[in-house]
């Protein structure tokens, strides 16, 4: 069985957003238009937001998943509206390498989830 968390949620000024397991484009799809509607909460009210993007045990049924995902994920009223952003990532190269190349302070990527959660928080 093929289980995946694709859900989205909000607390206080932040967006947690879930997208793990094994993703299928149609999953890609589904929780775009969750995340999309939350975001929109904000974004209508004139409000920013912190992000928390849950990508640990992200496992995509085709290199395109990956694609769609960022390609919907880094649109620029999204970008323009967020205050700071969270990545929960599998420990691996891929991690490794976005903390290496991140030249902006309000991104963070790591594998630790409270470390993750305690630097959005206080992110001002």
């Amino acid at each position: 069985m093929n289980v995946n968390n694709t859900s989205t949620s909000i607390s206080k000024d932040m967006i947690i957003t879930n997208l793990t397991g094994y993703i299928s484009i149609i999953d890609v799809d589904m929780w775009f238009d969750s995340f999309e509607q939350t975001c929109n909460v904000f974004i209508n009210q004139g409000k920013k937001f912190k992000l928390l993007v849950n990508r640990k045990g992200y496992t995509p049924e085709h290199f395109f998943v990956q694609k769609m995902w960022k390609d919907k994920f880094f649109s620029n009223d999204l970008l323009e509206n967020t205050i700071a952003i969270a990545f929960l990532l599998d420990e691996g190269v891929i991690l490794d390498h976005f903390n290496q190349s991140n030249t902006k302070k309000n991104i963070r990527f790591s594998s630790d989830y409270d470390h993750l959660v305690n630097w959005i928080t206080n992110y001002k």
